[in-house]
This record gives structure tokens, sequence and C-alpha cells, in this order.
């Protein structure tokens, strides 16, 4: 018999949890509420942590509170309602603290992320004047456990504010151990990201971002084309310990290079999947390609990004957004 089977409820059910990381101070000098530890979602600064406690409801179902800033230097809302990529954020992190918490996956494990998917409710994101509190539901299926460890999963997420549903979602993730990882990584495993002579920015109003230090695009002379840019000093999204470019990062550039493609009209998009092909290098040019494809519903603009690097797809990311009212 193989030692990869499928299982339900391999690690027992636990006691409700909140956990407290060390505190640290913001820019603007207030402390944010108790969070999980930086280590269980992967973030290196604690006011990046939007996952703030989880309980098991039974063997393949969680419950977890969230909370979205409303005043984050980098997540800034996007015509008063909540930046698109924390839905994607919230399922990442959601995810990682399952599999480190409940699914025995011990940390230094490594993730790989096949596909992320989410569809958000913009009527019920309007940011207010402090945090939006949020529950999320997560519902594990397709578990496959080696040794009492999660070796690949599907996450399934409704989240809700105030009872009300504001997002759907999932993902599929695969973990390696650190031998494995070595392995599948080789001589790129010690690669970090090297600043060098940074490209210009298209006009940050073109991208949604409020500065050109958070724009993640540099023109290349066609209207629907670019080379991925990642400027210094950009904590919010690169972890300094990643020997690839994260894949939230990557689903940011999509967002942006969207919307510079359909400026001058705003486009917000309310639905965001991604098929990640392949590891984004550090040291190797990105270009990213949007162009329009036909929606399946009415009054919507459908926009597809692909990133290359290569002449090699390494992601494929399709937005969806309402029309403008006439």
């Amino acid at each position: 018999m193989s030692d990869t089977m499928h299982v339900s409820g391999t690690v027992q059910p636990r006691a409700p949890h909140q956990t407290h990381a060390n505190r640290k101070r913001t820019d603007t000098g207030h402390r944010r509420d108790p969070c999980v530890p930086q280590e269980f979602v992967h973030r290196p600064f604690v006011d990046d942590i939007l996952v703030t406690s989880w309980r098991r409801l039974d063997d393949s179902r969680f419950s977890l509170t969230a909370q979205w800033p409303h005043d984050h230097g980098y997540f800034t809302p996007v015509h008063g309602h909540h930046h698109l990529i924390l839905t994607g954020e919230t399922i990442r992190q959601a995810g990682l603290l399952l599999c480190h918490t409940e699914l025995g996956v011990p940390v230094g494990h490594h993730f790989i992320l096949g596909d992320l998917v989410y569809t958000t409710r913009p009527e019920h994101l309007a940011v207010g004047d402090g945090p939006t509190r949020l529950t999320v539901q997560v519902t594990c299926s397709r578990m496959r456990m080696r040794a009492g460890t999660l070796s690949s999963g599907h996450f399934n997420m409704t989240i809700r504010k105030a009872g009300r549903i504001v997002a759907t979602g999932h993902s599929d993730v695969t973990v390696a151990s650190p031998a494995v990882y070595r392995r599948i990584r080789g001589e790129r495993l010690t690669a970090r990201h090297a600043p060098g002579p940074l490209p210009a920015p298209v006009p940050h109003q073109l991208t949604g971002s409020t500065k050109d230090n958070d724009v993640l695009l540099s023109p290349t002379g066609r209207p629907d084309q670019w080379h991925l840019r990642i400027a210094p000093g950009h904590a919010a999204m690169v972890n300094p310990a990643n020997d690839h470019i994260p894949g939230m990062l990557l689903l940011d550039a999509a967002q942006q290079a969207a919307r510079a493609l359909t400026a001058p009209r705003a486009f917000v998009p309310y639905a965001f999947g991604t098929e990640f092909r392949r590891y984004a290098e550090h040291g190797l040019p990105c270009t990213l390609v949007a162009q329009h494809v036909p929606s399946a519903l009415p009054a919507t603009t459908t926009v597809r990004v692909t990133g290359s690097q290569e002449d090699e797809p390494v992601f494929v990311s399709t937005l969806t957004a309402l029309d403008a009212r006439r």
C-alpha cells in the first residue's frame, strides 16, 4: 500500500485559537489588534497579516476571522471599496494558516499554488472609518496526506461581513518538504530579488496606484504590453526570503495591466481568476500582455493578462468588471 492516500480527519479537532504575535508600532502610531504569527501566513510584517483567529468545526470545515485595513499604506481603497487583492491575500493566508496549525504542515515547508479564483460583491465592500471585520468559512476537499502532513488539497472559502457574503473563492495547493523543494528549485534556490536600475513606470493613475513606487509596470511602446518592475522597498508584496517573485505580486501586476489596458475608463474588477504555470524567476525579464476577451455576462468587461518569461507563460489571469452605468 502506498503511503499516500486520501484521508479526512487525520488531525483531531482542537479548541478555538486566538494567538498573539509580537506587536509592532505602525507608521501612524497606532497598534494593530492581536494577530497570528507571521510564520503561519508567510508575511514578514505584522501590518500585512489579515487573518486574526481560527477554529475547527469538523473534519473538513473551519471558521476564521479576519480584518481588512482601511488605511493600509499599499492596499489603498479603489473608488471607496477595498482593494481587490485583499480577497486573494485573505484566501492565501487562511489556507496557509490552516495547513500549519491544523493539517500538520511544519513551518519551513513550501507551498506551490496551482490556482487562485475568487468573486467579490462590490456592494458589500465599501471602506468604513476603521478596519472591516470578516468571517471566513473554509471547506477542505481532495486532501492528500503523507505521514500526517498535508501534501495537497483544495480550499473553498466564503468571506462574510456582518453575515453578508462579500466574496467566495478557492485555491489549490501542493506542499513540498524542504528536501523536495531543493530538488525542484536547484540552483534557483538561492536567488533573491536584487534591485538594479529601475525602469520608468507607466503613470500611476493608469494602474490604480497612488504613487509611482507602487507601479509594477514599465512601458514597452505597445499599449497592451508591459515589463514587470519591482521598486526597492516594495515591502507589502515582496518577502526578502523568497527565491522567486511572489504570486500575489503577479496578481497585483495583472490587475494593474488590466486597468492600464482599459484606461481612461474605470475598470474595477469584481472577479479574478489566476492559473500559475511556473515560478516567476528573479533576474529574468517578465513581460505582461493584456487583451480583451468575450465576457460571459452582459454589461461586463473581461480582460486576460498573461505573464511570460523567456517566451514561456508564467501565469494567466482573467479579470471581469461591471461596465460603468450610463
